[in-house]
């Protein structure tokens, strides 16, 4: 008979602003019980104004303040599209969206990752498009996760990553580090990690 795989999946930072000009720490998270574990970072640019990329660095402890750079890595440097929800509300588990206006910008593009800004931004998440019907309702890859109120603000670009952390680390946290001078982001991680085979 096969191992059973015991794993669990966690989120360490919910989604929170990264304002221009700022490095925002993340949370720490405990890794020393897990055999394996994976960093799940996506980084979305929530700004009309032109952005140069925010500064993602990955770094991992083997004792309490023993930080060190496991990785490193640059978002996309560009100037993200904006439009609203027209659906009122948008329900938790839709699988679609109807927005004022799919074609500006890329959220009629299919495969396009993009973000929807919550009122509560801890409530916020990304979702991807599947379709776009011509009329503005875009069809997602997968159901949302919660409502969203009607003029709530979505934005194009979502930038997203995972990163195998090293076996021996103890401890994992993330630097979020907005280099640009102009433009907001919203940024979350999430870990998964195997506990037991």
């Amino acid at each position: 008979m096969p191992p059973t795989k015991t794993t669990t999946i966690d989120e360490i930072d919910a989604w929170q602003e990264v304002a221009a000009g700022t490095l925002v720490v993340g949370d720490t998270d405990d890794i020393s019980d897990a055999y394996d574990a994976m960093c799940y970072i996506e980084a979305a640019i929530t700004d009309t104004d032109a952005s140069d990329g925010i500064e993602i660095t990955v770094e991992v402890s083997y004792a309490d303040n023993n930080w060190v750079e496991w990785s490193t890595f640059k978002g996309t440097a560009e100037t993200a599209a904006t439009t609203q929800i027209a659906d009122n509300p948008a329900p938790a588990g839709a699988t679609e969206i109807l927005l004022d206006d799919s074609s500006t910008g890329d959220f009629n593009v299919l495969g396009r990752k993009w973000f929807i800004k919550d009122g509560t931004v801890a409530n916020s998440e990304s979702v991807r498009t599947q379709a776009d019907d011509g009329s503005h309702d875009v069809s997602l890859c997968q159901d949302t996760l919660r409502e969203h109120a009607v003029d709530t603000n979505c934005y194009d670009r979502v930038d997203e990553w995972t990163v195998q952390l090293p076996d021996a680390a103890s401890a994992v946290r993330v630097l979020y580090n907005n280099v640009d001078a102009n433009a907001d982001y919203h940024v979350t991680m999430r870990i998964s990690k195997t506990t037991g085979v």
